[in-house]
């Protein structure tokens, strides 16, 4: 078996987070962030671990579509849905910048793994000063939400087709939650269970930015008519979020 060899970024990490001094013949393929139980994310640091999606660079721009979208509607007290929220890097993340800004906020945060959203509740404790305004729900989708509207619905569900999750590499196949991963055949099908209920939950006006597969386009989600959608490019300059709004 061929040596791995570390970026200088992996052995910055391993550094920063005190394992410098471990033997990195040891580490095989595991993600340095599943190492060090830690995983830089728009500037926070926001304990991991396998029951969590390591969070990727490209999400960061789920934060700042959602807070680009409360300033240039003023909202004063924006209502917001993470779902699938894993380690909570968008929930608090934006929660932290909100607060940054003075704007009061009501952040639902909600995973279907007990053990992710107990990984979510510690970050909360650790990143923000207060914990008020925040809510952890055990939920599949919206199931145990109360019946209120969202401003903001944000997500990172599963997308990546059925077929292609042989191919990703070992470190994410091997390593990181399968659940959090496997979109279904077309990689579409837990999004388009949320993208059928949307109209339930999102205030008029409202939008919801949900992170997808590059391959997708808007045609092969069943967005119901009183929804409108348009895809975005991530900082890479490739489709990555589906963004769906209600008409008003």
């Amino acid at each position: 078996m061929p040596t791995r060899k570390f970026s200088a970024q992996e052995l910055n990490h391993l550094r920063r987070f005190g394992s410098a001094d471990i033997d990195t013949k040891t580490i095989g393929e595991k993600p340095v962030e599943y190492v060090t139980g830690h995983a830089e994310f728009h500037g926070l640091d926001f304990l991991v671990s396998p029951a969590t999606l390591i969070p990727r660079i490209e999400s960061e721009k789920i934060v700042d579509l959602a807070c680009n979208f409360i300033k240039q509607k003023e909202i004063a007290h924006p209502v917001i849905a993470d779902i699938g929220t894993g380690s909570g890097c968008l929930g608090l993340t934006l929660a932290s910048l909100l607060s940054k800004e003075q704007i009061p906020y009501t952040v639902f945060l909600s995973d279907s793994s007990q053990e992710a959203l107990n990984i979510a509740i510690t970050n909360a404790s650790r990143l923000l000063p207060s914990p008020a305004n925040l809510f952890f729900e055990k939920s599949d989708l919206f199931e145990t939400y109360p019946k209120i509207k969202f401003d903001i619905v944000m997500a990172n569900l599963p997308y990546i087709p059925s077929k292609n999750i042989p191919i990703l590499d070992s470190s994410v196949k091997n390593y990181e939650p399968i659940s959090a991963l496997d979109g279904g055949p077309n990689g579409t099908t837990l999004i388009n269970r949320l993208v059928k209920i949307l109209p339930q939950f999102l205030s008029p006006g409202g939008i919801a930015i949900l992170e997808i597969n590059d391959t997708h386009t808007s045609e092969v989600f069943s967005i119901p008519p009183n929804l409108t959608s348009k895809i975005e490019k991530d900082i890479f300059d490739v489709p990555r979020f589906l963004i769906i709004g209600l008409k008003q």
